[in-house]
């Protein structure tokens, strides 16, 4: 014969059983029994029932369980480390397969480009991303405040931390048609192989010493903003062939090139425009004169965003003057500028801008931007 222990639990535990098969009750519900029949188990038959009584009263019921806090973010690719949610947009980048990327100082993230709601994201050792580029095997490069890293997009893993550099204190990525990658940092160049990382080329004795901004013209020659001025390299021999005079002397933090080859460079004071044929500046942007110029960008001719520390405006380079002024953007400070699918993306100290690259004569001189994404701790 059964004692009463052993019937207790056995009639529990066909409860249990019934609740499971039937399909109905969540996992809430089930708790209760759960926790009575080991109570039975380990309790004796006279402590069971008070014992029992007050487990069940100490339960989380479904209502309280939907109260508990939840992540707002689904986080793909290193799913076990912080997520990278952080409104300083360092740099911005669209890969082959059209996911958005943007570097934060918190590490890497992926965005819906139409809802702005983070995808994936992916954490590094240094978490400061300075700059961003994807390479023909659709690897990134990622440069940081304290090193270089080769990664696997998909699945956020590390394939390689690049240790023969200038300095571990990167300013900005660039590739070349060789696909060699060009890794400015602040003591200078290094070109390196996008398989191994080995280094292939060191300049070292650029003026000005940083590299502080690269760009890729349209013959391939490489133009390199530096703490003092702006130089042009071969990157077939890695020699300086040009340094630019006027430009000279200055901190250039910006470049753009302009599709009929214009060179267009920032600094803290202006936007200067440079002849690639003579290696000479040519005209200047007054309007912006004295504003800080840190990011630039154009994809029409004749046309020149520019980005500085207190707004950004779109500028005729026919006639120098300025054709729109961006408000309503998540900080008036930018960072970058990127443009793709006929939008300018505006990567800014509280969060990405986004604004339509094509306007009504109405909606001029004054256009409102979009904010696409501004994580709110």
């Amino acid at each position: 014969m059964l004692s009463t222990r052993k019937r207790l639990e056995k009639k529990l535990f066909a409860k249990l059983l019934t609740k499971v098969f039937v399909g109905f009750g969540s996992l809430t519900s089930l708790l209760p029994l759960v926790i009575a029949i080991n109570a039975v188990s380990f309790l004796g038959e006279s402590q069971a029932s008070s014992k029992t009584s007050k487990l069940i009263t100490g339960l989380i019921t479904q209502t309280q369980l939907s109260q508990q806090p939840t992540k707002k973010h689904s986080l793909v690719a290193s799913s076990q480390l912080p997520p990278a949610l952080d409104n300083r947009i360092s740099s911005t980048l669209v890969d082959y397969r059209g996911r958005f990327w943007v570097g934060t100082w918190q590490g890497l993230l992926q965005i819906d480009q139409k809802t702005g709601r983070a995808i994936s994201s992916i954490s590094l050792p240094n978490s400061t991303v300075t700059a961003l580029l994807e390479d023909r095997r659709g690897l990134f490069w990622v440069g940081t405040t304290s090193g270089l890293y080769q990664i696997q997009p998909s699945s956020g893993k590390i394939e390689n931390r690049v240790i023969q550099l200038a300095s571990s204190r990167v300013l900005s990525l660039a590739m070349d048609r060789a696909g060699f990658i060009w890794v400015g940092t602040d003591q200078g160049l290094t070109r390196i192989s996008p398989y191994n990382a080995e280094t292939y080329a060191r300049i070292l004795n650029l003026p000005g010493t940083a590299a502080n901004v690269m760009q890729f013209d349209q013959s391939g020659n490489l133009w390199v903003g530096t703490l003092n001025g702006l130089v042009k390299i071969n990157p077939g021999t890695a020699k300086i062939i040009a340094r630019i005079p006027f430009v000279s002397g200055q901190v250039v933090q910006a470049i753009a090139v302009e599709p009929s080859g214009k060179i267009w460079a920032g600094t803290p004071r202006n936007v200067l425009e440079i002849n690639p044929k003579t290696n000479k500046a040519i005209a200047r942007i007054n309007p912006v004169t004295g504003k800080d110029i840190v990011a630039l960008a154009s994809n029409k001719n004749g046309e020149l965003w520019i980005g500085m520390r207190d707004g950004l405006v779109l500028a005729n380079t026919y006639n120098g003057e300025i054709v729109a002024s961006v408000f309503d953007l998540p900080s008036s400070s930018v960072l970058n500028l990127l443009i793709h699918n006929q939008y300018i993306w505006i990567g800014t100290n509280e969060g990405l801008g986004r604004i339509g690259t094509t306007f009504k004569a109405t909606q001029l001189p004054n256009v409102n931007a979009t904010t696409v994404y501004k994580f709110s701790r």
